[in-house]
């Protein structure tokens, strides 16, 4: 699981040993990498998640959705393929200077860079901490300048090793506003941060706090809220709870609800997500609920919309002229059948979806580098 000069995930990596008591090699590979951090709704289609790779620099294989889903996972989808691009935003910096060798050590800190991207001028540090776990801290300062004060901290981090490269228990912080500030022409803004675990063979547990984000304001409504996903390696199963602004089907106009999304996967087999709205058309007092399901080319088979004054009381709830689309029990699985289960809260908490491996650490509250 570790980065090449090619850049893919998952490569080995041949570095030199600094001087001192840092291994390159080892701070390297105790850095996060991107299929460990990222949120994956269907491991069958990656690419329009965002979470696919290819070996040069990290780069989305498919730049947008391709509208054919079911409508509800296409919403959720938007929210998850912006995260994911964030955070390669992060990660392609961190690779492309672990390229070389460390330029110097101070004490247990390796330092790569500086090195000129597209829209700045980046710095790593990797600090060795205790117990194999490693911080790291990617800095930041406009393109021409050469003041050290000028740098910014764009994205940081902590890794506690658990025996294979990038894997263990770990946190991610990204800052875009400070991206911005030192590279104009960045369009995102906002903040990330994240908590993850790795469990056994490839089985992740992740937790997301979203904070005016968004990776360019003109095409994606900026999201204050919660993420969080899993996925289980041995069967490929995937469960993931996302918050985001988008129009719901079955409402009187194009404005924007915000909606709460749970949405599950089975590869080979097909998927399921529950909603929870309000907000845009839908007035107060009042929420919207609803289920869909597809098959395993995400062709939608079921799916309703319900209009509740309380979410909690199904007696409450009258059914949205003309959302039905078949019945609950074409979906292609047993669990995925079932009554409208919508999911709980307003899209802030970070607990586990159901069939989790394992809760991440607290995921931090702002971003801060540890060193």
């Amino acid at each position: 699981m570790r980065w090449n000069k090619t850049l893919a995930v998952g490569a080995a990596l041949v570095l030199s040993t600094a001087c001192g008591g840092v291994d390159d090699q080892e701070a390297v590979e105790s850095l996060p990498d991107f299929a460990g951090t990222s949120l994956e709704l269907n491991t069958d289609a990656p690419a329009q998640d965002g979470a696919a790779l290819v070996a040069q620099d990290l780069m989305q294989v498919e730049a947008s959705l391709d509208g054919q889903g079911a409508a509800m996972l296409e919403g959720a989808r938007m929210e998850v393929k912006a995260l994911n691009d964030a955070l390669r935003q992060a990660l392609v910096p961190l690779a492309d200077l672990v390229k070389q060798s460390a330029n110097s050590q101070a004490g247990d800190v390796l330092v790569y860079g500086p090195a000129d991207r597209a829209n700045a001028t980046f710095k790593l540090a990797i600090r060795k901490g205790v117990g194999q776990r490693y911080q790291w801290k990617l800095e930041a300062r406009p393109l021409n300048s050469t003041d050290d004060v000028a740098y910014k901290l764009v994205a940081a981090g902590a890794l506690k090793r658990d025996g294979e490269a990038h894997r263990g228990r770990g946190t991610l912080v990204l800052s875009l506003d400070n991206l911005k500030a030192v590279a104009p022409s960045f369009a995102g803004q906002g903040k990330l941060m994240m908590s993850f675990a790795h469990f056994g063979q490839g089985s992740k547990s992740l937790a997301y706090r979203l904070a005016n984000f968004t990776p360019n304001p003109a095409t994606h409504e900026a999201v204050t809220g919660a993420f969080v996903g899993h996925k289980i390696q041995a069967t490929g199963v995937t469960r993931a709870r996302v918050l985001g602004p988008y129009n719901l089907p079955g409402t009187a106009t194009s404005a924007k609800e915000k909606v709460l999304s749970s949405v599950r996967h089975i590869p080979g087999t097909g998927g399921r997500v529950d909603i929870l709205a309000w907000g845009g058309d839908i007035a107060a007092n009042t929420s919207f609920v609803g289920s869909a399901c597809w098959d395993a080319q995400e062709k939608e088979v079921y799916r309703v919309l319900l209009q509740c004054s309380d979410a909690r009381r199904p007696a409450t709830c009258t059914e949205v002229d003309g959302s039905r689309v078949g019945t609950f029990q074409a979906c292609p699985a047993v669990e995925l059948r079932g009554d409208v289960t919508p999911p709980e809260g307003t899209g802030d908490a970070v607990t586990p979806e159901p069939g989790n491996p394992g809760a991440p650490d607290d995921v931090p509250s702002d971003v801060t580098a540890d060193f």
